[in-house]
């Protein structure tokens, strides 16, 4: 049997083109429903894998994360939530940010947000403030004008 190296290497690297821009669109879709931070977004994607695997949220008798809803580790499909929940979290903050810090802190808190895209969400920010507007819908207009200045990219 012959083998073709590079008809592989391509279906490779096409393999991880499409990855990269599904991923991407999910970020931007992510920003663009109000999360921006990875607090924000872990709660969801928790959600998201216990509705998908179809196990159950408990809340944590652990000290480190006591009261805390987790997956139930009872449930035989834990361990399939669990990985598409921690793989979904790392799609969404991105290889660099994935580290864990010995505290089990992420590196770096924030989407990879351009400096002059989080300054116009500070301003935005600002001027919402003015009119007594709650965190929720500043977070929400924030997210959408960061949106909408990357689709305008």
């Amino acid at each position: 049997m012959q083998v073709n190296k590079n008809a592989a290497f391509r279906a490779m690297d096409s393999f991880v083109a499409v990855v990269g821009t599904a991923v991407q669109t999910l970020r931007e879709a992510v920003v663009e429903a109000g999360f921006t931070t990875v607090e924000d977004v872990r709660p969801l994607v928790l959600e998201w894998a216990s509705k998908r695997h179809g196990v159950a949220l408990v809340e944590s008798k652990s000290n480190r994360n006591k009261g805390e809803l987790v997956l139930d580790r009872t449930n035989p499909s834990f361990a399939a939530a669990d990985k598409a929940y921690k793989r979904m979290v790392e799609s969404l903050i991105g290889d660099a940010d994935a580290a864990e810090s010995p505290k089990g802190q992420s590196s770096n808190n924030r989407f990879e947000i351009p400096e002059e895209i989080a300054a116009l969400a500070a301003q935005l920010v600002a001027a919402c403030r003015e009119y007594d507007m709650d965190d929720k819908g500043l977070k929400s207009l924030a997210a959408q004008a960061v949106a909408a200045a990357f689709k305008a990219k």
